[in-house]
């Protein structure tokens, strides 16, 4: 925006936020939303609003893909939640979200930490959680190989499909982040939906 012959940068902000059936509480985290926003002077250009479910990965939630898709677009400079767990249900989903974010440029704003990923104390904050990002991955991944060794001694399978490779199941985690449906990564990496089902399930713990 140029005003008196000055460019004056406008901070272009979207709001995303998990509705659950807990009204006051939401109407308390959007009121302090919007007096951040007010009091930042920022330009509030679109709202996302998920609804509340116990699902865990991001396939099931259609508005954080479609803010995702969007951030790429670069229709927004800056995403502000109330706190970090609307993000994510894991340290690790949490972080993925983030840092797809980052990568295009678009920062994020924690009401309820005032934590602004676009400051050296962001930066930091989101450092560190890489750090516990990858200590809950090498959990998960433990807890599988343990999974899948009292398997073979039982000489069982997974659903209907048999024993997957480490690779299969990282292929399984990025075609889901992707936004690839179960039954598209069946058909895609030639593997059972028992299987998809229970790499999904135990590596987004």
């Amino acid at each position: 925006m140029n005003i008196n012959g000055s460019e004056v940068f406008i901070m272009r902000v979207v709001k995303y936020q998990r509705v659950s059936t807990n009204n006051q509480e939401l109407e308390n985290q959007t009121q302090s939303i919007d007096d951040q926003i007010n009091r930042l002077d920022w330009d509030l250009v679109d709202e996302y609003h998920e609804v509340e479910s116990g699902m865990k990965s991001r396939d099931h939630r259609p508005q954080l893909r479609k803010l995702l898709r969007d951030s790429r677009l670069r229709l927004f400079d800056r995403v502000i939640v109330y706190s970090l767990d609307r993000l994510g249900r894991s340290v690790v989903d949490v972080i993925n979200t983030i840092n797809e974010l980052e990568e295009v440029g678009v920062h994020i704003f924690v009401v309820k930490n005032s934590i602004d990923t676009s400051t050296q104390q962001g930066k930091l904050f989101t450092y560190f959680c890489s750090i516990f990002g990858e200590m809950e991955r090498d959990m998960i991944i433990s807890r599988q190989k343990s999974s899948i060794e009292r398997l073979r001694e039982k000489n069982k399978k997974w659903g209907k499909g048999t024993l997957l490779t480490s690779e299969k199941r990282k292929q399984i985690m990025e075609l889901k982040d992707e936004g690839y449906s179960y039954r598209g990564i069946c058909k895609k990496l030639n593997v059972s939906l028992g299987s998809v089902q229970h790499t999904i399930k135990t590596m987004s713990v």
